[in-house]
């Protein structure tokens, strides 16, 4: 029942989220979303959680393991960034309207420990106006897409 209510608050946070772009809002072309996904994984390998925090709008909405947070100050990133056990190297980036898939290999970063260094992992980041909006993990898409 815990699991449930987790997963249903998650969907309805990230359905929040995601139901509209702010005005003002401008689209980001693949090569831009690339590069606030690469500048992103940059900034958290070498430990910068703040400034890994500053490429999030705010309100920003965080998913993993089921549950959803939605966090509204630099500092609250900088704490759940701080709190990724992993680091990881890109092998390659799929673009969808403006959702960016990123496909990770773990590995260790600087003062951390990797849970499952060496193991791919997946993010889906909402990107609008070159800030990210949304964080979720996801399953490993299959090798098919776009090269990072």
């Amino acid at each position: 029942m815990r699991t449930l209510l987790a997963t249903a608050t998650a969907m309805f946070l990230l359905a929040g989220a995601a139901a509209a772009q702010p005005a003002g809002a401008t689209a980001d072309t693949p090569a831009k979303m690339r590069s606030v996904v690469r500048a992103w994984s940059a900034r958290l390998n070498a430990n910068d959680n703040p400034g890994a925090s500053r490429l999030f709008s705010l309100p920003a909405v965080v998913s993993q393991a089921g549950l959803a947070y939605r966090l509204d100050t630099v500092k609250q990133l900088s704490i759940w960034h701080r709190a990724l056990p992993c680091g990881g190297t890109i092998s390659r980036i799929i673009v969808r309207g403006r959702f960016a898939t990123a496909v990770l290999t773990l590995r260790e970063r600087k003062g951390h420990t990797c849970d499952a260094p060496g193991v791919e992992a997946a993010a889906r980041l909402e990107i609008v106006s070159a800030k990210i909006r949304t964080w979720v993990q996801v399953a490993v898409p299959p090798p098919t897409g776009p090269i990072a």
